[in-house]
């Protein structure tokens, strides 16, 4: 009962993102310290750390050689897996009956888009983090504007954008589970229509790709990143000679590949900030098109080539070959890139560590039943009374 409620305490945080604070610009991720309250979760770790233990320090080693705090995200990321992991093989992951809670707030803030506006701003994230906040309310953005002459709303998300990126997420989770259920399907498919974002072409894309899923498995981890990386920076090169057709949203997502054409060798070998980008290399027409997203994120970029941007090339390969060395298969890997386009592969806000479980899980629910199935054969004796 103890460990349930633990989970419902850290799902309730990882999905529920405005009700974490934020002091001197950095969030404080709650549900990055919650799982620690359960002792059965250190006994997980400690039961699979010869599974782990030795990619993970790879890749923190790495990221902190040139970037601290991408080392720090990345071992913020590894304990969101872990906990995330360690739910769902006892069974007590809340994470979906969270985002049905997440669902109809959305749907109350989407009604009263259209029956009192102002009061569905009200409703929105910034007013709600700043009443639970004050000061110290976590950055967000009501941005409750129509696409398709719809509203797109937020839920306890940070913004629209977000959620639906989570929403995303989360489903193809739950599709990928034992027995979907068709109102829960039900459910997350409203909540994606009045949430509608660019993110949400992923589960297009993931529906598109799921027929031929079979051939992708077959391929590599590596080879899918090697080759994705390879055509997005293709067609990033393209549309930066053409100025990203001047789209903010092209270019946030698709300058960072085109950047590392035009950056000097010496940035692309140490890593570079986004405010040195912008003092630098202003002269590049599509640094000033996305200049002020960067200077609101406080992160170059997006996608693989924000992490090169940020932690220098080698210090990335480094991340970048581990993360392809521990994924099930090319299938995962390219849904775990996809979801992972509009931010970093070193985001901890919910959506990535839900990414990075879609990406291990095939290996890992294998290896989950294996444990199960020790554990059952090698079951401690009963225990007699005194007699």
């Amino acid at each position: 009962m103890y460990s349930r409620l633990i989970s419902a305490l850290f799902y309730m945080f990882f999905t529920c993102v405005i009700l974490n604070p934020q002091v001197n610009g950095i969030t404080l991720y709650f549900y990055l310290l919650i799982p620690f309250l359960d002792p059965e979760f250190a006994r997980f770790l400690s039961g699979t750390a010869r599974r782990w233990a030795g990619p993970l320090l790879i890749a923190v080693v790495a990221s902190a050689l040139t970037s601290p705090s991408a080392a720090v995200r990345v071992l913020s990321i590894a304990i969101c897996i872990g906990y995330l992991m360690y739910t769902a093989e006892r069974r007590i992951s809340y994470l979906h009956p969270w985002m049905v809670i997440n669902i109809l707030f959305a749907i109350v803030q989407f009604a009263m888009y259209y029956i009192d506006r102002d009061f569905a701003m009200q409703l929105g994230p910034t007013n709600l983090a700043k009443l639970i906040w004050g000061n110290y309310a976590t950055s967000t953005y009501t941005n409750f504007f129509e696409v398709f002459y719809f509203a797109r709303v937020s839920g306890f998300s940070r913004e629209a954008g977000f959620f639906s990126s989570l929403l995303v997420t989360s489903f193809i989770v739950y599709l990928l589970s034992d027995s979907p259920n068709k109102k829960i399907i039900a459910i997350y498919l409203i909540g994606l229509f009045i949430s509608f974002s660019k993110s949400s072409m992923t589960l297009f894309l993931f529906a598109a790709l799921y027929p031929v899923r079979a051939r992708l498995r077959s391929v590599h981890p590596l080879m899918t990143m090697v080759a994705y990386f390879a055509v997005t920076a293709a067609i990033s090169v393209y549309l930066a000679s053409n100025d990203f057709f001047d789209s903010e949203t092209f270019g946030h997502r698709l300058a960072g590949y085109a950047f590392l054409f035009d950056a000097r060798l010496g940035d692309i070998v140490s890593g570079i900030t986004a405010h040195d980008i912008i003092t630098h290399y202003k002269y590049l027409p599509y640094i000033r098109l996305i200049q002020g997203e960067m200077e609101d994120a406080g992160v170059p970029f997006a996608g693989l080539a924000a992490t090169v941007a940020e932690m220098g090339i080698f210090s990335a390969l480094i991340l970048f070959g581990v993360i392809a060395f521990t994924a099930s298969d090319g299938f995962v890997m390219l849904i775990f890139l996809l979801i992972s386009a509009t931010v970093s592969v070193t985001t901890v806000t919910s959506f990535i560590p839900l990414a990075y479980v879609i990406c291990y899980w095939p290996r890992f629910s294998a290896y989950s039943a294996h444990r199960v199935e020790l554990s059952r054969q090698f079951e401690p004796l009963p225990r007699y009374g005194k007699t």
